[in-house]
């Protein structure tokens, strides 16, 4: 299953990980459009999901009404989002105001997902697997993740083939 708005972002899932490019601002319609995802992966993968997002260079932080909307999706509560990572592919002003949206997201989002925001994909696999692991039951082999999120990260959010990264 993928979720898209060729030029903003780009969502799909390998095994209970939902994986996310955005590339441009976070609006309330793009973020709305990941619902289906997540009612998706709430069937599939009733003891919780992780999710991972890039926010590549230049990417603006989100809408005030995306925020709100993400807040909504971190409610692990109703989504049973166990943990998120974001990769912040930036630096100065852009990169510091994506932080602080993200973070004030899960602030104001109920329930215990827990959230960390990482520099590189080494970072996030360093950290992802045995988070996930202990918060969903799920085991994910550090060095799969680590190509999943290449190959992800490759892809970008242009009109590029779907390759699925299902596994």
């Amino acid at each position: 299953m993928f979720v898209e708005e060729v030029g903003r972002f780009r969502y799909t899932y390998w095994r209970n990980v939902t994986i996310g490019i955005w590339s441009d601002q976070a609006t309330l319609q793009a973020v709305q459009k990941l619902w289906p995802l997540v009612k998706h992966l709430l069937v599939e993968y009733p003891g919780g999901h992780s999710n991972i997002a890039f926010a590549l260079d230049g990417a603006p932080a989100p809408t005030p009404e995306a925020q709100a909307e993400l807040a909504r999706i971190f409610d692990a509560q109703k989504t049973r989002l166990a943990c998120t990572a974001v990769i912040v592919e930036g630096t100065g002003f852009e990169a510091s105001a994506l932080h602080s949206s993200v973070t004030s997201a899960r602030l104001t989002a109920p329930g215990p997902m827990r959230l960390r925001l990482h520099r590189s994909i080494d970072e996030v696999v360093n950290w992802l697997p045995a988070m996930h692991r202990e918060r969903t039951g799920v085991e994910i082999n550090a060095g799969d993740l680590r190509q999943v999120l290449q190959a992800a990260r490759a892809l970008g959010t242009g009109p590029r083939e779907h390759v699925a990264l299902r596994g």
